[in-house]
């Protein structure tokens, strides 16, 4: 290991002595290549110095020859622009001579073609004037025969026209007699047509409303009877509860319910315009059915007494007014009223219906616009009409139809 270690000393040391030398040599050359680069700039610069001094004296010797040269060449050149001057002169007096010669020979040929040319005109100018006052004179005297013409013919035809106005002006005052005479016995026919179906419609809905009248009365029965099935549920729920005597109510003492009276509006003579078929009454909707008296008779759990108690004590009884008579123990149902005549008379397919009538046909847009209603009430009131046969359809107008029978 010392020896190793010695080996390598020695070889350091050597390598650091390599080192210095080359370091050494290369700061030698280093400055030597500096003094020679110093030199050979120093050198170069004396050379660019004496090539410029050459060049300035080679140029101002070139531009005092060139100088002397052009001050020799100005005399010559001057001499010779003044005499190309005067010759440009000479030839353009001499070209502007005879163009002028020229131009005043086609000017005297021009001249007198023109005066010429003037003479033919004015007498062609002359000529036509004679035929265009001839050709007038032709035409007037043809408009004057033709006003003669047309005044003759004028004449006859007025006087065939009231020839032809008096033949038939008897022939068409009978014929519109007789058209009138046709068009009021026609009215007179439709409106005993019109009467018989109004008569008809009358006598369906007093039939109508008479079957309503009897079935409401049939409903307020069995109310009557539901609520009496009612207060003899609540005396028996009471006497379970508190005990006592049982009250019964008195079946002969039931009070009669009153309703209004419903009257059947007259008869019209007349229909003008012609109403809409009178609607059937809905039939009268069906209600859920009233408990058994079964179950209404089934007693209360002792437990839910009292609740039951204070429910039957702080809740009124409604008082509902049923008839005398006595009915089958069935459901009450919930009558539909018929509606009352000036409301159907007055109603939206009625007006529609009329406008029609009157505006012999018309579309969606103006039935909204001229009846203040919305579109789903003109709609509404049209589908309806058509249902019933009233109106129909053609290109997105409608028109009544007028074979329909009220």
């Amino acid at each position: 290991m010392t020896a190793l270690y010695d080996q390598w000393q020695a070889a350091r040391q050597l390598r650091q002595g390599e080192v210095v030398n080359r370091r050494d040599q290369v700061s030698a050359d280093l400055e030597r290549w500096q003094a020679d680069r110093l030199t050979h700039a120093v050198q170069l610069r004396q050379d660019l110095n004496q090539l410029m001094a050459d060049l300035r004296s080679n140029t101002a010797l070139w531009l005092a020859e060139t100088t002397a040269d052009r001050e020799a060449q100005i005399l010559p050149r001057q001499l010779a622009r003044q005499d190309y001057v005067q010759q440009l002169q000479a030839d353009a007096d001499v070209l502007l001579a005879s163009y002028q010669a020229d131009r005043a020979i086609s000017a005297a040929e021009v001249r007198q073609k023109l005066e010429y040319d003037c003479q033919v005109l004015q007498a062609k100018v002359s000529e036509l004037r004679l035929e265009i006052a001839q050709e007038l004179r032709q035409v007037q005297q043809q408009v004057a025969n033709i006003q003669a013409q047309t005044a003759v013919k004028l004449a006859g035809y007025r006087q065939d026209q009231a020839m032809v106005r008096a033949n038939l002006l008897p022939s068409l005052t009978a014929y519109v007699e007789d058209l009138q005479v046709q068009v009021q016995a026609t009215l007179k026919d439709l409106t005993t047509v019109r009467q018989q179906a109004a008569v008809v419609n009358q006598a369906q809905r007093q039939s109508d409303r008479q079957a309503l009248t009897a079935s409401v009365d049939a409903m307020f029965d069995e109310l009557a009877d539901f609520r009496h099935q009612l207060q003899a549920q609540r005396s028996h729920l009471s006497h379970l509860v508190w005990g006592g005597a049982t009250v019964t109510q008195p079946a002969a003492t039931r009070p009669v319910a009153t309703r209004p009276a419903v009257t059947s509006p007259p008869a019209r003579a007349t229909v003008q315009p012609r109403p809409i078929a009178a609607a059937k009454p809905a039939p009268a909707a069906t209600a859920k059915p009233a408990p058994s008296k079964a179950l209404a008779s089934r007693p209360t759990p002792v437990k839910d007494a009292p609740v039951a108690a204070a429910v039957a004590r702080s809740t009124p009884v409604a008082t509902v007014m049923a008839p005398v008579a006595p009915a089958a123990p069935e459901a009450p149902a919930t009558v539909a009223v018929a509606p009352d005549p000036s409301t159907e008379v007055s109603s939206v397919e009625e007006v529609v219906y009329n406008y029609l009538h009157l505006a012999q046909g018309a579309r969606l847009s103006e039935l909204e616009t001229e009846l203040s209603i919305n579109r789903f009430q003109a709609v509404d009131a049209l589908r309806s009409l058509i249902q019933k046969d009233l109106v129909v359809k053609q290109d997105r107008t409608y028109l009544v139809q007028e074979e329909a029978v009220l």
